[in-house]
């Protein structure tokens, strides 16, 4: 008997025969020294929907004392709690991501740039433009010691007076370390940065009473991929600043420099994508875990801060997650949802425990390295697995519900192809039984990959796997 050696984090390879194993809609969880196993496999959070809009395209949203601010295609949709959205009037040109800020004015200004559009405030059920015209054509905005800062391709940032949206060109200054695109400036705890296509530039509170609030303090002889490839400094996130940096890493803000937290499967992704505007880097917390999203138009991973492991996440006949740029609102985390032809863009809650996302099935797939018997292959005798059984639920949905099952497929040619599956229930309420499966045939030399599949709308956690094999003769 040879224990399956479930993957902990995800490694697709250059090509299937070179995988050591994926992880699919689920992560990796740690049990402790005293637990049946190190760790268990369980299913990423579901979504359940919280605002629904007739507006389409997702674009990014910020709470303000006790509304949501989310911007969609042309227009802005503001909430005061789950439901129908309300349009405000006016207009939020573009179909981009935007940059969302508050200030701390009695009645706060809510400022919103959309990048090849400009800057806009949003007040009274109302979108317009921003009342001084000296703000020019930003492409991001942040908040930081009671100043709007905007920044500008060309290197310049512009900040306001304090709580105010007034402007005063004199009030400037340009991140000028490298000749390099400014992409963006965000503010992480007291500390401004720059954050520019070769380059990150970190700027600190001075002690001037006239001219730019800031000064430049240190750089990092890294950039961002582009303007929406970081995040991490959201509010109520906490874990840390990470970004796709212009070597096709994925990197994490360590002090003044950074740290490579990629692997390789991924660095390739990232360097294989035409346009990297594409890319955008969120975050959100499930279950006590600070996950990291990376993704694109075709590929979603997930990095789990705490554990520093990977995972893929993939909707229901989606190459990648349909949830778009998570933020925190109303005491939990919340995203938008990417349109197509069969989806809306409403807004949704991330829901730990949720085995749907908005109604869809949420499939976890597990795919094993290989098990091998090099170089003489071998008869693989028997399967068992050791899963979280009697998960079922009674009453429940017939089935998916009432009698979960888990398919088995297995590859002999490591992963080129793969099997027809065995089907097998992990248990009604009440009643746990061995899931195994006996005589799964014979093996070359170079081994055996099993995929486990699991879809159905209970409790998912897999520990440990074990299988029988006999070598064959030489």
């Amino acid at each position: 008997m040879t224990a399956i050696v479930l993957p902990t984090t995800t490694m697709p390879g250059q090509n299937e025969q070179e995988s050591g194993g994926r992880l699919i809609n689920c992560f990796v969880e740690s049990l402790g020294e005293t637990g049946p196993s190190k760790f268990k496999i369980v299913r990423v959070p579901g979504m359940d929907e919280w605002g629904t809009t007739p507006l389409t395209n997702f674009r990014g949203a910020l709470q303000v004392n006790n509304t949501l601010y989310a911007a969609f295609n042309g227009d802005v949709v503001t909430w005061t709690g789950p439901g129908v959205g309300t349009v405000t009037t006016g207009g939020l040109p573009g179909d981009d991501p935007v940059f969302w800020a508050r200030d701390m004015a009695v009645t706060p200004n809510v400022v919103v740039v959309s990048p090849d559009n400009g800057a806009f405030v949003v007040a009274g059920g109302a979108t317009t433009a921003y009342p001084d015209v000296d703000v020019g054509s930003p492409n991001s905005v942040c908040y930081l010691k009671g100043r709007f800062v905007f920044s500008y391709g060309s290197g310049l940032m512009r900040q306001t007076g304090l709580n105010s949206t007034d402007i005063n060109t004199t009030e400037s200054a340009t991140a000028e370390s490298k000749p390099d695109t400014l992409y963006r400036v965000i503010a992480v705890g007291d500390t401004l940065l720059a954050c520019g296509s070769n380059s990150i530039e970190f700027w600190r509170t001075n002690d001037e009473t006239v001219g730019f609030a800031f000064s430049p303090v240190a750089t990092h002889n890294r950039g961002i991929i582009h303007r929406y490839a970081i995040g991490g400094y959201e509010e109520g996130f906490g874990y840390g600043t990470f970004f796709v940096a212009d070597d096709f890493s994925v990197r994490q803000l360590d002090g003044y420099a950074s740290n490579k937290i990629s692997p390789p499967d991924l660095d390739r992704l990232i360097e294989e994508v035409e346009n990297k505007e594409e890319i955008q880097v969120s975050v959100y917390i499930t279950q006590g875990h600070p996950m990291v999203v990376v993704q694109t138009l075709d590929w979603t991973w997930e990095y789990d801060v705490t554990l520093q492991r990977w995972h893929e996440r993939q909707s229901y006949n989606m190459p990648r997650w349909r949830g778009s740029l998570p933020f925190k609102a109303f005491d939990v985390w919340m995203c938008g949802g990417i349109h197509d032809a069969a989806l809306n863009a409403d807004i949704y809650e991330i829901v730990t425990g949720l085995t749907t996302e908005d109604g869809e099935p949420l499939p976890v797939e597990i795919i094993t390295g290989p098990l091998g018997s090099f170089p003489v292959g071998a008869r693989v005798n028997r399967l068992d697995l050791f899963l979280s059984a009697a998960v079922g639920m009674a009453p429940g949905l017939p089935s998916i519900q009432t009698a979960p099952k888990i398919d088995i497929y297995v590859s002999k040619d490591l992963g080129l192809s793969w099997g027809n599956p065995w089907y097998r229930e992990i248990g009604p309420q009440g009643l746990s039984p061995n899931v195994r499966v006996h005589n799964l045939g014979l093996c070359g030399p170079k081994g055996v990959k099993f995929k486990f599949g699991f879809s159905d709308q209970v409790h998912f956690a897999m520990m440990a796997g074990d299988v029988t094999t006999s070598p064959l003769r030489n």
